[in-house]
């Protein structure tokens, strides 16, 4: 077994799926999962790579990464392009790959190599996509003369490519005869840039007009098909017979596209979408854990072969995951058959749980969290959510049977949202659930949202074997413990590494009590990875001490949540950006003795360390405290009048002489203050320019400070905020 784990530590967590399995088989429950891993190339430059969907490499990248997924492990599966999601301001939806497979084990599709693998411009012309279409209308049985050419309004006498009405009634195809409706021998396209199969000319046909039609174009140098709207039979019928066509003609390198049949458990799909920032992965349906993990191997393996990784490093070294998705979905292998249907009580307890455990908010999500990310908990949103919940999850359980699957969408539509009321935007996402208003929205399937790609794939898959086994837990047995009000205390705690520790251990003990041995030692790489260790103090102990004994304070990086600012005005209208400004580390220490020995001083401020407790011994640090500062200068931002705190000066001061014993200083950028012309090349440089920003401060070691008295708001207990005292530092 690959790093992070052993070999005997991956069987015991193979093992503890099988328990997982084993327990839902016994609650009788038909719980199927999926993901949205995301990746990008090694050196992602490029605004495709940062902020934007589209970009000139993208789309390479997804062919070629469908392509070696179907040689190495779908053999038998084809690849339909798509339109995929269309956001206000974007000229055209996004395009989206499918790589889709029959689940009886017939092949689909022969030879990959029909189908484009790469963007390169083609060699193809528009007589190759004549000679296609016509051989396919015969291969269907239907009327080469109601082919019609294709043409641009600005250009009319020159042929593009070709249409054929075409739909299936269940027992054949036909076709419609278009020239007498558009009044010529040949149609004339919308103007715009798409596909032609999303612009032909059908307001200008007759009511009874057959509307579905195939179109073969040329575009890019390839001759690229398009497929109308169809059942699944049909579709795989069609499919079938164009792949008989283009081994008739002798053509590879053609792209099929168009429209992909209804979802059908007949055909298992992994799609890849055109997000900002990265190639999202969307994996298909997985009815056990094991699959899920078979799937997720398949994926990073190939993905290591296209050049895409699941890791993004940033200038000074920090590493992070990609963003962008790799949310967690679970549902039923159909819509009506989810079983957030079948047990009313599962998706109240799913919510009154993850209220209970801000861990599950915080430990496994990207950079960007908090109220106005794209997965803020339910008790971020709105003041009166967790008082409205309330009444909507007991609402849920008094539902009878058969419920009533709007009633029960209602329930928590206007609830599980972000503040602007983005249903999409919320950690329990319930927009595919049963909603009326979506083409793809009644799937029976919650959303998780405060999930980010974990770099190493057998992490990532102990990622989902631990919400899975929560899910499980919540199957047999209901959880209907009351909300918590964490009020203040939700940022101020729960930002903390120790902390978040604490919260996975009291859920690690909770599956174990309810017979699933999930280990609370297999979270340690993602905690590591998400809570990177900064530096440390090494402290000797003095008399009655036991001579050589060791005191260590420790430093980590912990979370921040980043405001959105008011709106500002744009050349073209108005936009919100968030406060990046800010950053939080945590100092702990391993024995509570080194806080009757000394304290911990931040640019002359003492830190208040909080107690850690409820965790195995060595499991999690004795104490710890937060530290919050200004990490850079930015324009807009809250507090303008407030300066940058960094580089932080940390000093351990002797309780008995008030000296320095310990100092160091934690910038968050280059030390030497030049900067950085590009990212580190790999993982090793990255470790090598995050150490080198820790810095031993040997200037200070042995002179006097004096301890000044702070005060620590409700809100702010646990963490030493520099902004409130900013008169005070240095």
């Amino acid at each position: 077994m690959s790093a992070p784990y052993s070999a005997p530590v991956w069987e015991k967590i193979t093992s503890c799926g099988a328990a997982v399995e084993a327990s839902l088989a016994r609650s009788r429950v038909l719980l199927t999962m999926g993901g949205e891993p995301t990746f990008i190339p090694l050196d992602p430059t490029g605004a495709e790579w940062n902020t934007a969907a589209l970009g000139p490499t993208k789309l390479g990248y997804a062919r070629r990464f469908a392509r070696e997924l179907i040689r190495t492990a779908c053999p038998g599966a084809v690849v339909l392009e798509t339109s995929g999601k269309h956001y206000p301001g974007e000229p055209l939806p996004r395009w989206t790959l499918l790589v889709q497979w029959r689940a009886d084990g017939q092949p689909l599709w022969r030879d990959i190599t029909r189908l484009r693998g790469d963007t390169t411009p083609g060699i193809h012309t528009v007589a190759d996509a004549a000679r296609v279409i016509r051989a396919l209308a015969r291969k269907l049985a239907v009327a080469e003369a109601l082919i019609l050419p294709l043409h641009e309004k600005a250009a009319p006498a020159a042929a593009i490519g070709h249409v054929l009405p075409l739909d299936h009634d269940g027992k054949g195809w036909h076709s419609d005869d278009w020239r007498p409706a558009l009044k010529a021998d040949s149609g004339e396209l919308l103007p715009g840039d798409s596909l032609a199969g999303l612009r032909l000319p059908l307001g200008q046909l007759g009511e009874k007009n057959l509307r579905r039609a195939l179109t073969c174009e040329l575009k890019d140098g390839a001759v690229t098909l398009f497929i109308p709207p169809l059942a699944l039979q049909p579709c795989i019928l069609l499919i079938t017979a164009i792949e008989s066509v283009l081994e008739e003609t002798g053509l590879h390198d053609v792209v099929l596209a168009g429209y992909a049949p209804p979802p059908d458990p007949a055909l298992p799909t992994i799609g890849f979408a055109s997000d900002p920032g990265v190639l999202e992965v969307n994996l298909a349906v997985c009815a056990t854990w094991a699959d899920y993990d078979r799937q997720l191997e398949s994926l990073y393996a190939v993905a290591k072969k296209t050049g895409l990784i699941a890791r993004k490093i940033q200038f000074n070294g920090r590493e992070t995951g990609t963003g962008g998705g790799a949310h967690l979905v679970f549902g039923g292998p159909q819509g009506l058959l989810s079983p957030f249907f079948a047990f009313p009580a599962l998706l109240p307890s799913a919510i009154r749980y993850f209220q209970h455990h801000p861990a599950l908010s915080y430990a496994f999500t990207g950079q960007y969290l908090g109220p106005s990310s794209q997965a803020p908990r339910i008790d971020e949103s709105t003041f009166e959510a967790l008082y409205e919940l309330e009444i909507a999850c007991a609402g849920a359980e008094q539902l009878g049977s058969p419920q009533n699957l709007a009633l029960f969408d209602l329930l928590f539509r206007d609830l599980l949202m972000d503040r602007s009321g983005n249903t999409h935007r919320a950690e329990l996402s319930v927009d595919k659930l049963w909603n009326p208003f979506a083409g793809n929205g009644r799937l029976g399937l919650v959303e998780l949202r405060a999930f980010e790609s974990h770099p190493d794939r057998p992490a990532q898959s102990v990622t989902a074997l631990f919400i899975r086994a929560i899910f499980t837990r919540l199957c047999a047995d209901p959880f209907k413990v009351p909300f918590i009000r964490w009020s203040g205390e939700l940022h101020d705690r729960f930002f903390l590494p120790a902390f978040v520790w604490q919260d996975l251990a009291a859920i690690c003990a909770d599956l174990n009590a309810h017979g699933l041995p999930f280990e609370l030692e297999w979270l340690r790489p993602l905690w590591e990875f998400r809570f990177p260790p900064l530096g440390e103090f090494a402290l000797a102990s003095k008399e009655p001490e036991p001579k050589g004994t060791i005191f260590t304070v420790n430093f980590r990086q912990a979370l921040e949540a980043w405001p959105l600012l008011g709106e500002q005005p744009t050349g073209t209208g108005t936009a919100r950006s968030v406060d990046a400004s800010m950053d939080r580390i945590e100092a702990s220490v391993s024995d509570p003795i080194a806080l009757e020995k000394g304290l911990l001083l931040v640019n002359g401020l003492p830190c208040e360390f909080m107690p850690v407790s409820g965790t195995a011994a060595g499991a999690a640090p004795a104490a710890a405290a937060g530290i919050r500062f200004r990490a850079f200068y930015l324009t807009p931002a809250l507090h303008p009048h407030i300066p940058v705190h960094a580089p932080l000066l940390l000093e351990w001061v002797d309780r008995a002489t008030f000296t320095v014993v310990a100092a160091a200083r934690w910038h968050v950028w280059n030390p030497a203050g030049v900067p950085y012309t590009s990212r580190p090349a790999d993982s090793a440089a990255a470790r090598t320019r995050a150490a080198e920003r820790w810095e031993p401060w040997t200037h200070t070691l042995g002179q006097p400070r004096f301890i000044p008295k702070i005060d620590f708001p409700p809100e702010g207990r646990h963490t030493l905020d520099l902004r409130r005292y900013s008169a005070q530092a240095r």
